[in-house]
C-alpha cells in the first residue's frame, strides 16, 4: 500500500520546471459544488517568498473550463507527471472537462484528497504541489506576451499567484 510522504519543494523544483517545458504539468482544481477538473499547463513560474512559503504562478484564460473553478475556489494542485503519464497529460491538455463527467477517470487518473487545499491531488503523479491563491491579476495587464495582449480582453489570461502549502509524493 502506498502512503503520502512530504517532499522538499526546492528539491523538486527542477523536475517541475523540466516537465513544464516538456509536455506540461497537470493542474487540478475544484468548483464550489465539489466537482474536480484537471488541465495541462505548459507555463508557470516558481520562486521564494510568501510568508516563508515558495510561490507558484500560473496563467489561465477564461476560455478554459477550469478558469471558473479557480475563480470560485482559490486553490489548485500542480501534479508533476512522469513518463508513464504522458498519454494522460496529453489528454488533459487537449480535451475539455466540459465534455466529460469525470475527466480524471477519462484520463486514467485517480483524484485523492489533498492535505491543505480542496483541489485533489493525483495518486499516480510522483510530485503533488498544493497551492492557495493569494492574489490574481485580471486583464488588462502587461504581464503576457504582445501576441496574448492582442487578443480580446475576454480571452486574455488571468495570472494567479499562490503560496505553496505542501509538496507530497507517494511511497510504498
Amino acid at each position: 500500500m502506498e502512503r503520502r510522504v512530504e517532499l522538499n519543494f526546492w528539491d523538486c523544483a527542477s523536475d517541475i520546471l523540466n516537465r513544464m517545458r516538456s509536455g506540461g504539468v497537470l493542474c487540478t482544481v475544484v468548483d464550489k459544488a465539489g466537482k474536480g477538473n484537471v488541465l495541462t499547463l505548459g507555463w508557470g513560474q516558481i520562486g521564494p517568498g510568501y510568508h516563508d512559503h515558495p510561490i507558484f504562478i500560473i496563467a489561465v484564460t477564461p476560455l478554459r473550463y477550469s478558469w471558473r473553478f479557480l475563480e470560485q475556489i482559490p486553490d489548485f494542485v500542480i501534479s508533476v507527471p512522469d513518463d508513464a503519464l504522458k498519454e494522460a497529460t496529453e489528454f488533459c491538455g487537449t480535451k475539455s472537462g466540459r465534455d466529460y463527467q469525470d475527466k480524471f477517470y477519462a484520463a486514467g487518473l485517480t483524484a485523492v484528497p489533498s492535505v491543505h487545499v480542496k483541489a485533489p491531488s493525483i495518486a499516480e503523479a510522483p510530485i503533488n504541489v498544493e497551492c492557495r491563491i493569494y492574489a490574481r491579476i485580471a486583464p488588462p495587464h502587461m504581464l503576457l506576451t504582445p501576441e496574448h495582449r492582442q487578443r480580446p480582453l475576454r480571452h486574455q489570461h488571468t495570472i494567479y499567484f499562490a503560496e505553496v502549502l505542501g509538496t507530497y509524493g507517494w511511497r510504498r
